[in-house]
C-alpha cells in the first residue's frame, strides 16, 4: 500500500514546504532517518483458495525481506466489493499464531472505506525475512452465470509498492474450465491444471502488479445460488429502464414547463448589425454602455466600472497606497455637487459604507459584490425608464433563468435523494436528478437567449459593440498615434479589454489621468499596472491496461 505524505502548501508553491521539511529533518538528525521504515521486497506471495459454499476460503503467506531501516508492522487490505462480506479467520507470524488486540505481538482487524485492513504489528526488527500468514473467508464470491458457476478473483493486492520476486496461486477444487490469467506489470504467468488444483505460477512481479483468475464450475457445484451482491446487481439492471424512463419524463415535463413559460415572448422587430463607431456613441454612464455592449447582460463587475467612470468624472480620486508586497489603491470622495444616476448614488452608499471616509478599493469591491442586488435594482428601473429594456421580454427571460435556478437546487436534492438509493440500485436513480439537471440547463439556455433589450435597445446595442470593436482595435496598435481620452480607456476596461489596454498603457506613459494618483515617480507605468489589476479583479466580480472487475485485491506492505 502506497503511503502519502501530507504537507502545508502556500499558495505560490512548494518552497515553504520544503523549507520545513528540511529543518526537521536537520532537527531530528540521524535518529528520525534510522526510524523510518527502509527498502524491502516480498520474496514469496503465496495464494490457497478454496471454494466452499459459494465463497472462497483463502489462505495467503507473504515472506518479505527487510533489506535497510527499522519495521513494526505489516498489513494487508482486502476490499469488500464484489463480495457478501469478509470474515478474518486468523492470522500467523513466523509459524506463530497471533492473538487479536493492540498488543506489541498481535494483529488488528479494522473496516473502513469498503475495505477489510487486517494490520500485523511485532517488535521493531531491522534487516531479516519473516513470514506473514493470513487466513479469511471471502463470503459469496462465487456467482451464476448461465450454465456455470464463476470464481474471478485478483489473487495478490493491486496496491503494494514493493517487488514480489514470485507467487504460486493454487485454486480448490479441480474441475474447472480455466482461462489464462490477466496480469499486470507481471513478468510471467502460467496456468497448469492437476487432478487436485489450478495452479498459477508467477515471476517478477513489479510493484502494483497483480493477477486476475478466472475459472468456471458446473453450475450447482460450488454453489447453490447467485450471492446477495449479485441480485442486488440483477435487480438493479432490471430496474435501469424504470429509472431511464423517469428521467426521460422529468425532462420532457421540465422542458415543457419552459416553454409554456416562454409564451407570450415578442421577438424583437430588428436584428441590426454591428454597426462601425470610431467614437462612443453617446455620453452614456459607463454601466449602461456596458449593459449595450453586453447584448443586455448585467454583470457582476458593472459596479466595481462605475467606480471608475465616477473617478473619471470628478466625483472620486484613486490613490496607490505603498505596500511591502503586491499593490493597493485606495478611494475617496472628492468634495462637492455632483450630477448622478440613482445607480451611481447607491454604488456610492454600498462601496463606502455609508459613511465618507477612505476605503480600500479591495473592500468596497467586496461591499459591491455583496449586495449586487441592490444595484441591479437601480440600474434596472434606470434603463427600462430610458426604453432601452423591454419590461415584457425582461420578464419571460428571468421567469427563464429563475426557473432554471430553481431546477438546480432541486438537482442538487435530488443527488442527495438517489446516493441514498445507490446500495439497492446501483447509480441508475441518478438518471432522475441528470434529466432534471438537462432541463435546469435547458432552461438558463433560454434565457441567455431571451434578450431583455427593447428595438431600441438592440439598435444602441450595435452602435456601442461596433465602439468597442475599434476599442480593441487601438489596443493592437491599430489607431492613428493620437492621444486617448481617458474616458475612452474607461469604457476599455469596462467592456473587458483592460488586460489588452494594461499592455497598450505601457507602451503610452502618458495617458495616465488626473484622477490616479500613482505612489511612485512614473504614474504611466503606475496606471498600467493598475488597470491589468483592476481587469483582474473586475471580470470575476471582486474576487497501464485495467483488468475487469473481480474480487479480491486491495493493498498490502510494511512499515
Amino acid at each position: 500500500m502506497t503511503a502519502i505524505l501530507r504537507v502545508w502548501r502556500d499558495r505560490s508553491g512548494h518552497a515553504l514546504a520544503i523549507a520545513a521539511g528540511l529543518l526537521g529533518l536537520l532537527a531530528l538528525g540521524p535518529t528520525a532517518a534510522g526510524a523510518a521504515p527502509g527498502d524491502y521486497k516480498a520474496r514469496r506471495f503465496d495464494v490457497v483458495a478454496r471454494a466452499v459454499d459459494g465463497g472462497l476460503e483463502v489462505s495467503e503467506t507473504i515472506a518479505f525481506e527487510f533489506q535497510s531501516g527499522t519495521f513494526t508492522k505489516a498489513w494487508r487490505e482486502i476490499p469488500l466489493s464484489r463480495t457478501d462480506g469478509i470474515v478474518v479467520l486468523g492470522a500467523a507470524l513466523d509459524g506463530t499464531a497471533l492473538t487479536e488486540g493492540d498488543g506489541p505481538r498481535g494483529y488488528t482487524v479494522t473496516r473502513r472505506d469498503g475495505r477489510v485492513r487486517v494490520e500485523w504489528r511485532f517488535p521493531e526488527v531491522g534487516a531479516s525475512v519473516h513470514r506473514f500468514e493470513l487466513q479469511y473467508l471471502a463470503k459469496g464470491v462465487v456467482y451464476r452465470d448461465g450454465a456455470n458457476d464463476v470464481v474471478r478473483w485478483r489473487a495478490l493486492p493491486q496496491e503494494h509498492r514493493y517487488r514480489i520476486d514470485a507467487s504460486r496461486i493454487q485454486f480448490e477444487p479441480a474441475g474447472a474450465i480455466v482461462k489464462s490469467p490477466e496480469t499486470r506489470r507481471v513478468a510471467s504467468a502460467t496456468m497448469a491444471t492437476s487432478a487436485e488444483a489450478a495452479t498459477i505460477e508467477a515471476s517478477g512481479i513489479e510493484s502494483n502488479g497483480w493477477i486476475v483468475a478466472e475459472l468456471r464450475y458446473p453450475a450447482g457445484q460450488i454453489a447453490a445460488a447467485d450471492p446477495e451482491w449479485r441480485q442486488r446487481d440483477v435487480r438493479a439492471r432490471e430496474a435501469a429502464p424504470a429509472w431511464a424512463m423517469a428521467g426521460a419524463a422529468v425532462f420532457v415535463v421540465g422542458l415543457f414547463l419552459l416553454i409554456m413559460m416562454r409564451q407570450g415572448y415578442e421577438a424583437p422587430d430588428v436584428a441590426p448589425a454591428e454597426a462601425a463607431a470610431t467614437a462612443p456613441p453617446e455620453a452614456l454612464p459607463v454601466a449602461f454602455a456596458t449593459f449595450l455592449t453586453a447584448r443586455g447582460s448585467i454583470a457582476g463587475y458593472q459596479p466595481a466600472a462605475t467606480l471608475l467612470d465616477l473617478a473619471d468624472r470628478g466625483v472620486l480620486r484613486v490613490r496607490e497606497t505603498p505596500r511591502t508586497f503586491g499593490r493597493s489603491y485606495e478611494i475617496s470622495q472628492m468634495p462637492g455637487s455632483h450630477d448622478l444616476e440613482p445607480h451611481e448614488i447607491e454604488t456610492l452608499t454600498i462601496a463606502f459604507g455609508g459613511h465618507g471616509e477612505d476605503v480600500t478599493l479591495a473592500k468596497a469591491r467586496g461591499r459591491l459584490a455583496r449586495q449586487s442586488r441592490r444595484f441591479r435594482t437601480a440600474l434596472d428601473a434606470e434603463l427600462i425608464a430610458r426604453g432601452l429594456i423591454d419590461p415584457e421580454r425582461k420578464a419571460v427571460r428571468d421567469r427563464l433563468v429563475r426557473t432554471g435556478l430553481v431546477m438546480l437546487a432541486a438537482t442538487a436534492l435530488g443527488s442527495v435523494a438517489a446516493a441514498a438509493l445507490v446500495p439497492r440500485f446501483q447509480g441508475w436513480p441518478f438518471l432522475i436528478p441528470l434529466g432534471l439537471l438537462a432541463a435546469a440547463l435547458a432552461g438558463i439556455i433560454m434565457g441567455a437567449s431571451t434578450t431583455q433589450l427593447s428595438d431600441q435597445g438592440l439598435v444602441e446595442a450595435a452602435r456601442w459593440r461596433g465602439f468597442r470593436r475599434h476599442l480593441k482595435s487601438i489596443a493592437r496598435g491599430d489607431g492613428d498615434g493620437r492621444a486617448v481620452p481617458s474616458r475612452w480607456i474607461v469604457y476599455a476596461i469596462a467592456a473587458g479589454l483592460a488586460p489588452a489596454w494594461s499592455r497598450y498603457l505601457k507602451r503610452h506613459s502618458d495617458a495616465a489621468p488626473p484622477w490616479f494618483i500613482a505612489a511612485g515617480e512614473d504614474p504611466g507605468a503606475a496606471f498600467a499596472v493598475f488597470v491589468g489589476s483592476d481587469a483582474a479583479a473586475s471580470a470575476h466580480g471582486g474576487g497501464g491496461a485495467a483488468g475487469g472487475a473481480a474480487a479480491g485485491g486491495g493493498g498490502s506492505g510494511a512499515g
